[in-house]
């Protein structure tokens, strides 16, 4: 009992959770560098031809479906580790989307700078760049409340209460940023591709 108890004081510091969450992040995006740097170098001149036509696809599209995806590339990760908060699974599994979005945003950033050199980080930054500055403090902020209340439910312990100003928060700025990137990356990629072609 007392062990438990101690345990749980451990992780009851939001910064104590904040550093874990914080640390599987940073080792997913050194496992995207490491992962990215074992692809081989001749799969880097298909890559370019598809980085560019991304670009160009990005710069040309505004339609509704394009809606939709740039939602859901905003929503999916701070929604999962915000589902895992309600059962003690997620003790196990927020870190895991932590370092997922790690790797997947390194692992991506890689591949733009490795395909197209200078250009490509500049496309990177274009592409990815705006969505990181919304949606990883989100993610973080409902990552480290729902690793507390699945903490307090692993020790089967009465789940704390969650702070739902925290959360509306979070929705207004992940549909915030929805709409800034559906206004401004378009014409970043439509300014950039010039440069790149």
């Amino acid at each position: 009992m007392k062990l438990q108890r101690r345990r749980s004081r451990a992780l009851q510091p939001p910064k104590a959770r904040l550093y874990i969450l914080c640390l599987f992040f940073a080792a997913g995006i050194l496992a995207g560098f490491l992962v990215r740097c074992a692809l081989p170098v001749d799969d880097l001149s298909a890559l370019s031809g598809y980085v560019t036509s991304y670009a160009q696809l990005a710069a040309q599209e505004k339609d509704a479906p394009a809606l939709l995806q740039i939602v859901w590339a905003y929503v999916r990760y701070p929604a999962a580790v915000f589902l895992l908060g309600f059962t003690a699974w997620g003790v196990l599994f927020i870190p895991l989307v932590c370092a997922a979005q790690g790797f997947f945003l390194s692992f991506a950033v890689q591949c733009f700078a490795s395909a197209m050199g200078r250009q490509g980080v500049a496309l990177a930054l274009a592409a990815l760049g705006l969505r990181c500055l919304f949606v990883l403090p989100c993610l973080l902020m409902i990552a480290s409340d729902g690793f507390a209340a699945a903490w307090r439910l692993a020790e089967r312990q009465k789940p704390e209460v969650r702070d739902r100003r925290r959360l509306v928060i979070c929705v207004f700025v992940l549909l915030t940023g929805t709409v800034a990137e559906c206004a401004l990356v378009p014409r970043l990629f439509a300014w950039l591709l010039p440069g790149i072609t």
